[in-house]
């Protein structure tokens, strides 16, 4: 069964290159699919992305001990971030529909390549709200999970699931490969030239790298989605036929919010971004408390990140083949258990092992959580609107992370303990696994044309 808005402007692939007839389409399968370039990308901006997000639990340390700032302070600067990245989300997804990804997500990379290099000049609390508050939640939204969602499926079809989960991945090997390089430069260099290094980085190389190479869609390199012979090919023909308009967030907000479906999704944007942000947040606070070295928690929260591949991958080609309800269910499950055994961990000594063992089950959880939902996602809301539906529900993922974090390092700063609202977490998780479970078991799999 499929849904048919009554305005097609809403419903169509995003503009293709008008210089590229449909007759010109490639018609053979080539020997190499530029979409796994573009896949590449997204895998390391992920990578890059991500390890700027997570590594404000690593700065946290020097950061308390030098200025003596408050656990829920800190947390505050978190959540601005996320309340600044819902806020422009929808913006971005508009600017992403109506001038495509090239002309967007390298500005996301640059962004945060700024309020690293910022980071070096840091003398205040004001200084840590502005930089990672407004520089880096805006560059999240040019460029985060919701850019890199909707851009796959202007790639991908077939293999959508596959490809989401490998540019999730990146995620996982950005966390694994620099959290512990950032943590040892912190060790040897300080806090401020870590900062420094770190966003040189993306300024000079990634972005750069970002802006040569990424192309809008698989049309306009007179491809088709998937690298498939033409008359294999999922592509609407009438996308090569037709002009369009970018449609704005309001007006595809007003279609959405009539589907259940669309308020699911958002309540599971919620949970996701509560889960992860406050976790990711508060774990180098919290394994340092449990008396494990600064490199120890950073190995784990690395660990935690990497980890996310195998759920990335594996739980993608689940969802290809199983449902993405099933590989959502499971994913949100693992989560579930891995904040129960890090609730544990206090208790357990400081032996390193229980630590290694939750950032398996709690990455592999979260990677598949992150993959599942994008796909599924991209099902329900399939044509030129999704990078600004991803953006609507990013709202909802920002919400999550906005509350979490400070609620976290508040309840610490005045019971001294994260039981309350990682308890809180777990049920949360297992909420999704019902929403995933029953929520969508009329129309396992629906696609907006």
């Amino acid at each position: 069964m499929r849904l048919r808005f009554t305005r097609e402007r809403l419903l169509n692939d995003s503009e293709p290159n008008p210089k590229i007839a449909p007759d010109k389409i490639l018609s053979n399968r080539p020997w190499f699919f530029y979409g796994w370039v573009v896949i590449g990308l997204s895998f390391a901006t992920q990578g890059f992305h991500t390890a700027a997000r997570i590594s404000f639990s690593v700065f946290q340390v020097p950061l308390i001990d030098e200025f003596g700032w408050s656990r829920g302070s800190l947390g505050g600067a978190f959540a601005f971030m996320m309340v600044i990245y819902a806020l422009t989300g929808p913006f971005a997804g508009s600017c992403f529909e109506r001038y495509g990804p090239r002309a967007v997500m390298p500005w996301g990379s640059v962004l945060i390549g700024i309020a690293l290099v910022g980071g070096f000049f840091i003398n205040s609390l004001l200084h840590v709200y502005i930089l990672t508050g407004v520089f880096l939640g805006i560059g999240h939204a040019l460029s985060g999970f919701s850019m890199h969602g909707a851009l796959i499926p202007r790639w991908f079809s077939r293999k959508r699931g596959l490809a989401t989960g490998v540019s999730l991945s990146g995620a996982g090997v950005g966390a694994l490969v620099l959290i512990p390089v950032i943590a040892k430069m912190i060790e040897f260099y300080g806090w401020r030239a870590a900062y420094l290094i770190f966003g040189l980085t993306l300024l000079l190389v990634l972005a750069p790298a970002i802006f040569l190479l990424l192309c809008n869609r698989a049309q306009d390199m007179g491809l088709t989605l998937d690298g498939l012979p033409s008359r294999e090919s999922e592509e609407p023909s009438e996308s090569f036929q037709t002009e369009r308009k970018s449609t704005g967030a309001g007006e595809v907000f007003a279609f959405a919010r009539r589907d259940r479906r669309f308020w699911m999704l958002g309540l599971i944007s919620f949970f996701i971004g509560l889960g992860n942000n406050t976790i990711m947040s508060q774990l180098q606070l919290y394994f340092v408390d449990a008396h494990y070295g600064m490199a120890s928690a950073a190995i784990i929260l690395g660990m935690s990140g990497f980890f996310r591949i195998g759920g990335s991958v594996v739980n993608g080609w689940v969802s290809d083949h199983l449902g993405r309800q099933n590989g959502l269910a499971l994913s949100s499950a693992l989560s579930a258990t891995g904040v129960i055994l890090l609730l544990f961990i206090p208790e357990m000594g400081i032996a390193p092992y229980p630590g290694y063992l939750f950032a398996v089950i709690f990455g592999f959880g979260g990677g598949g959580m992150s993959a599942c939902f994008s796909a599924l996602v991209s099902d329900t809301f399939e044509g030129r609107s999704l990078a600004v539906i991803m953006g609507i529900l990013g709202i909802a993922y920002g919400a999550g992370g906005a509350l979490g974090p400070p609620l976290a390092g508040y309840t610490f700063d005045v019971v001294g303990s994260y039981s309350v609202p990682f308890l809180l977490i777990v049920l949360a998780f297992f909420a999704m696994v019902l929403i995933a479970l029953f929520g969508f078991k009329d129309h396992p799999k629906l696609s907006v044309r």
